[in-house]
C-alpha cells in the first residue's frame, strides 16, 4: 500500500519524486516491516543510550542520510524538497528511529556559518553519527568560557535524544538571546535520560549539561527564526505521511467493514469523514510542498547573495528571503500536524472499536502526531506567526516555469494577439475568436488543438501584452458539449457566435426537487409531429432574461432509470413561445436567479443534441482537452488582504484567524499550481480540483464572515455609510456551498470518485 491511494502522489509531483517516493516505499517494506515497528511499540520502552535502529545501515547505504548534503561533504547534492519526499513515504511506514531529527541537524548544518561543520556534515552523509535536537532551551544557559561556552541546565524534551551521539542544543546567553550548540552526547557533565514517550518509535529524551565546556568551533551562528522553519517543512513532510496513513487505513477498513448489510463506506456520514481527511490531506502536502522550495530558494538566494559579495557574479532578485521562508513554513507548520492529529482521530472513529484496541496500529499515528505537535507548537501558535509575517509585508508569490518550448509557441501567437492590444475584453474575444487563440484549448476550427504548454505560454503572451478576454459564463460548458455532440448545422449556427461573445447561455438543469440529484429531473419532454413538446419548471437560473439561448435537461423516458432517460435540448429563450421567467429575489434583496416555467413548449426536432435519452453524457462532457489555467499568482485576494492590512491592531485571537484564512488561501493556489504542473507534464491533475472546490467556497465564507464581524455594530446597518458592503458579502457567500452542487454532494463524489467507497 502506498502514499495516497486512489490519489496518485505524495509532496514530490515530478517524475523524479515519484521514483524516489517508489523507491523509498519498496525500501521501507523490506528493512522496517510492520512486524518490525509493532515490536517498539509493544516494548513501550527507551532503547539503550546511543542504541541505532537494525536498519539504520542500510538506511545510509540508501544514500538516504545524506540526500539533502552537498555532495562535497558525500551527501546526494538534493535539496530540502528531495528530503520531504523521503520523510513523508518515511512516516508512512512508520519508520523508527532517529531519521528526521538527524535529517534536520544535517539541514541545518548545510546553512550554518561555523568552520567545524565540514567533517561533522560528512559524518552525518554517510550515517556514521545520528543527531538530535531541541527547538527551544529549556532552562538551558550558555556562559562565555575561555575558548567557549559552558552550558548548564535542562533542555526540553529532544526527540530521539537517546539514540543520538550529536546533539543540537539553543540556550539562553547573558544579554537575553540564544545561541546554538553542538554537542557530543558522551561529553563530559551530559546526562541524557530517555522517556516513557507518548511515541515509542521515536522517544524523547531529558538532556541535562552540568558545567559543560563547548568549544568554539561548536557555537553555530544560526538564526533560531531558520532552525524553526527547516524543523517545520520537516515536521510537516513527516505529517504529511502519518495523515496519509490514517486515510488509507480508513478508507480501506470502510471499503470491507460490513454493518446492516452494506459497507460502512456507502454511508454518507463515513464518506464526508474520509473526503475531509483528503482535504486536509492534500491541502498539507501542497503547503509543505511549497514551504520546502522557499526554504531552498532562501538557502540558494543567500549563497548566490554571498558570492557576490566576493565577486562570484550578481546576485539574484525576487526569490524568497527569510520572510517568505518563514511565511511559507509557518503555513505548513498550521497545517500538517493538524491534518495528522485529525486525521488519526477520525480514523480511529471510523475504525470504531477496533481502532480503539492496542492491537491495532491506527493509535500508532494519532501519537506521531501528539508527539510532532507537542515539539513544534498548536496550529494556532504558527498562524499567529503567519498573521504577523503577513503584517510586516511578507508574501509568497508562486511563479510557473515553463519548458523551453514554450518560448516557441509566444513567439507563434505574439502576431495573432496583437490584433486584440488595446480592445475591451469583448472586443478582444471578438478580434480573436476566428484565429482560434479565444479558446486555444479546443480542437480546429473552433480553437487550437493547444497541449498544455501552449496553452499556457499564450496566456502568458496574452497578459504580457495586456490583452483580456470576456468571459463566456455558462458558454464554457456548452462549446465543448456541442463539439462532442451537436450535429454539423448546430455547431456552424452556435459556436462561432458564442466564441466571438455574441451569443448568452443560461443552463436550464435545476428544479425545485432536484438540485444536485438530476436523477430527479421532472421536466417532460414529448415528441410530436412537430418536434418535442415541454412542461415543466427550472430553478436557480443565472441570466435566464438576458440569455439568448439555454441548455436544457428533460425527461424523454419516464420509465427508464436514474439518468438514462434524460436528453440535452437547445432552446431559444427569446423566441420560444410558453416561457415564462420569473426573477427569483434571494437573501441579498437582489435577483440574481430565476424560475423558469415551460408551458407546453415547441422546440423543434433538431433541438437535441446527440443521442434521445443520452442527455446526461452530454451534460457531463468535459472533453479531453480541457483549459488549462494560468497559475502565476499571488495568494491572498483582496478579501483577506483588507484583513491583514488592519490585523495589526486587533488581538491575538482574532489575527490567529487570520492567519488560518491566509494558510487556507495559499493552499488553495499552491494546490492549483500542482495541478497545472501535472498537467504540463502529462499526467492526471489528480485530487486538485475537487480540493479546491470544497476549499475554496468555505474560505470566501469564512472571509466574509470576519469581514462583517471585525466592523462590529456597523455591520447591522444595511446604509451604504456603514457596513452595506460587507453585510451584502456575507449574505450572498451563503449561495458559494449550494451553488454548482452542494458541498455535501461533493464530499460524496471526492469520497466515491477519487477514494474508491462505494456507492449508497
Amino acid at each position: 500500500m502506498g502514499i495516497g491511494t486512489g490519489i496518485g502522489t505524495g509532496i514530490g509531483i515530478t517524475e523524479e519524486h515519484r521514483a524516489l517516493a517508489h523507491s523509498v516505499r519498496g525500501w521501507l517494506a523490506r528493512a522496517a516491516p510492520p512486524g518490525e515497528v509493532r515490536k517498539l511499540l509493544d516494548a513501550h520502552g527507551p532503547a539503550a543510550l546511543g542504541a541505532r535502529p537494525a536498519h539504520w545501515e542500510a538506511l545510509a547505504a540508501q544514500g538516504l542520510t545524506g540526500i539533502h548534503l552537498p555532495e562535497a561533504y558525500g551527501g546526494g547534492g538534493g535539496d530540502l524538497l528531495d528530503l520531504a519526499v523521503v520523510l513523508e513515504e518515511a512516516a508512512y511506514g512508520s519508520l523508527p528511529g532517529p531519521y528526521l531529527a538527524t535529517a534536520l541537524v544535517g539541514a541545518v548544518l548545510r546553512r550554518a556559518v561555523s568552520p567545524g561543520t565540514g567533517d561533522l556534515l560528512r559524518a552525518l552523509a554517510a550515517g556514521d553519527r545520528t543527531a538530535a535536537f531541541a527547538l527551544t532551551p529549556g532552562t538551558l544557559t550558555a556562559t562565555p568560557a575561555p575558548g567557549g561556552h559552558r552550558l548548564d541546565g535542562t533542555a526540553p524534551p529532544v526527540l530521539t535524544g537517546e539514540a543520538a551521539d550529536l546533539l543540537l542544543l539553543p540556550a539562553a546567553d547573558a544579554s537575553g538571546g540564544v545561541l546554538w550548540f553542538l554537542v557530543d552526547a558522551g561529553a563530559e557533565g551530559i546526562a541524557v535520560r530517555p522517556h516513557r514517550s507518548v511515541d515509542p518509535t521515536r522517544p524523547t529524551a531529558e538532556v541535562r549539561a552540568e558545567a559543560v565546556p563547548v568549544p568554539a568551533h561548536r557555537v553555530l551562528l544560526l538564526d533560531s527564526a531558520l532552525v524553526a522553519d527547516l524543523a517545520s517543512v520537516l515536521l510537516a513532510a513527516d505529517a504529511c505521511g502519518s495523515a496519509a496513513r490514517s486515510l488509507d487505513t480508513a478508507v480501506e477498513h470502510a471499503t470491507v467493514r460490513e454493518q446492516f448489510g452494506r459497507p460502512i463506506g456507502a454511508f454518507q456520514a463515513v464518506k464526508h469523514l474520509c473526503a475531509d481527511m483528503l482535504v486536509r490531506l492534500e491541502q498539507a502536502r501542497a503547503l509543505t510542498w511549497d514551504a520546502a522550495r522557499a526554504a531552498d530558494e532562501a538557502a540558494r538566494a543567500a549563497e548566490e547573495a554571498g558570492a557576490a559579495g566576493s565577486g562570484g557574479g550578481p546576485a539574484r532578485t525576487n526569490i524568497a528571503g527569510p520572510g517568505v521562508r518563514g511565511l511559507a513554513a509557518a503555513l505548513a507548520a498550521a497545517t500538517a500536524p493538524e491534518a495528522a492529529y485529525t486525521c488519526a482521530k477520525d480514523a480511529i472513529q471510523i475504525l470504531g472499536g477496533i481502532g480503539f484496541t492496542w492491537e491495532h496500529d491506527a493509535h500508532l499515528q494519532l501519537r506521531r502526531a501528539v508527539l510532532a505537535r507537542q515539539l513544534l507548537g498548536t496550529a494556532d501558535t504558527h498562524r499567529l506567526r503567519a498573521a504577523r509575517l503577513a503584517e510586516a509585508g511578507a508574501r509568497r508569490e508562486l511563479a510557473l516555469e515553463l519548458p523551453a518550448e514554450a518560448a516557441g509557441h509566444r513567439a507563434e501567437a505574439r502576431p495573432h494577439l496583437a490584433a486584440a492590444r488595446g480592445l475591451t475584453p469583448a472586443g478582444a474575444r471578438r478580434a480573436l475568436a476566428g484565429t482560434g487563440y479565444a479558446a486555444p484549448h479546443l480542437p480546429a476550427p473552433y480553437g487550437l488543438d493547444a497541449g498544455p504548454v501552449r496553452q499556457l505560454a499564450i496566456q502568458q503572451e496574452s497578459r504580457e501584452q495586456g490583452i483580456r478576454l470576456s468571459d463566456l459564463s455558462i458558454a464554457t460548458w456548452v462549446v465543448p458539449s456541442l463539439i462532442a455532440y451537436g450535429t454539423e448545422e448546430q455547431r456552424e449556427r452556435y459556436l462561432p457566435a458564442t466564441l466571438r461573445g455574441d451569443l448568452q447561455w443560461c443552463q436550464l438543469f435545476s428544479e425545485p426537487d432536484a438540485g444536485s440529484d438530476l436523477a430527479a429531473l421532472r421536466t417532460r419532454a414529448v415528441r410530436t409531429d412537430e418536434g418535442w413538446r415541454i412542461t415543466g419548471q427550472k430553478v436557480w437560473t443565472s441570466a435566464a432574461r438576458t440569455a439568448d439561448h439555454g441548455i436544457l435537461l428533460a425527461r424523454t423516458d419516464p420509465d427508464a432509470p436514474k439518468h438514462r432517460g434524460l436528453t440535452y435540448f437547445l432552446v431559444d429563450m427569446k423566441n420560444a413561445e410558453g416561457i415564462d421567467i420569473r426573477p427569483l429575489k434571494e437573501i441579498t434583496g437582489e435577483a440574481l436567479f430565476n424560475e423558469v416555467y415551460f408551458d407546453d413548449v415547441l422546440l423543434p426536432a433538431d433541438a437535441v443534441v446527440g443521442e434521445v435519452g443520452g442527455g446526461w453524457r452530454v451534460a457531463r462532457d468535459t472533453l479531453g482537452n480541457e483549459r488549462v489555467h494560468m497559475a502565476d499568482q499571488m495568494t491572498f485576494d483582496s478579501g483577506l488582504e483588507a484583513l491583514i492590512a488592519r490585523s495589526a491592531g486587533l488581538d491575538e485571537a482574532t489575527r490567529t484567524r487570520i492567519g488560518a484564512l491566509a494558510a487556507e488561501a495559499h493552499a488553495l493556489a499552491c494546490v492549483g499550481l500542482r495541478t497545472t504542473l501535472q498537467q504540463v507534464s502529462g499526467r492526471e491533475p489528480g485530487a486538485g480540483a475537487s480540493v479546491r472546490k470544497l476549499v475554496q467556497t468555505l474560505h470566501q465564507q469564512k472571509v466574509a464572515e470576519l469581514t462583517l464581524e471585525l466592523l462590529g455594530p456597523e455591520g447591522a446597518v444595511d446604509e451604504p455609510a456603514a457596513g452595506q458592503r460587507a453585510l451584502h458579502g456575507f449574505l450572498m457567500s451563503r449561495c458559494l456551498t449550494i451553488a454548482g452542487g452542494t458541498t455535501q454532494i461533493q464530499l460524496n463524489v471526492v469520497a466515491e470518485r477519487i477514494l474508491g467507497l462505494p456507492r449508497d
